[in-house]
């Protein structure tokens, strides 16, 4: 009887949960790419390109094999998120930069992604000359510009308050620069 009785909450279990529809709720803005890049160097990325954008081109190197000029786009993304997540004030949008990465890596071969990530290895390797003079491009690029609506809309706060601009009032743009590029790349160090 109760071998019976297992088996059929089991089964009314898995049928539930198969008729279950999952719903994806997203706001406009979203992870947006408003001026997507292609695979270039650091230097042809300007400062109102988000995250996003610069992702994209990364995106396009990996399909290229062009696994150098990947991890400096990934460098660049990644301090200009780290940025925007000291000026976005809901803290449930600063996961965006990461579901940016995961969404480029998670298409590509595994030796891509060996190759991608012995690249990082390499390019951003603490103390080394080559992050020293991706610091440096970086820094030429300088403070993003835009507004990081990108990341602002994947928070939930997207969706319950519509009154402000999204960001942190007040914030300190030089030191959270500079924190970014150190807590991020190491930069400066």
């Amino acid at each position: 009887m109760k071998k019976i009785l297992i088996v059929l909450i089991l089964t009314f279990g898995i049928n539930n949960v198969q008729a279950q529809k999952t719903i994806s709720l997203e706001a406009e803005g979203n992870l947006e790419s408003p001026n997507p890049c292609n695979c270039v160097e650091i230097s042809e990325i300007t400062n109102e390109h988000n995250p996003a954008d610069i992702l994209h081109g990364m995106g396009k190197c990996i399909e290229q094999k062009d696994f150098g000029k990947a991890a400096r786009l990934f460098a660049i993304a990644g301090v200009y998120g780290k940025y925007d997540s000291y000026r976005v004030k809901d803290k449930s949008a600063h996961q965006a930069l990461i579901v940016l990465q995961q969404n480029i890596l998670m298409d590509i071969s595994e030796d891509d992604k060996n190759n991608m990530i012995a690249e990082l290895k390499k390019t951003l390797e603490k103390g080394s000359s080559e992050l020293k003079n991706v610091c440096q491009e970086i820094q030429k690029v300088g403070i993003p510009k835009y507004h990081p609506k990108y990341m602002i809309q994947h928070g939930i706060q997207a969706f319950i308050e519509t009154d402000g601009n999204g960001l942190v009032e007040d914030v300190n743009s030089k030191e959270s620069w500079k924190l970014a590029l150190e807590s991020y790349l190491y930069c400066g160090e």
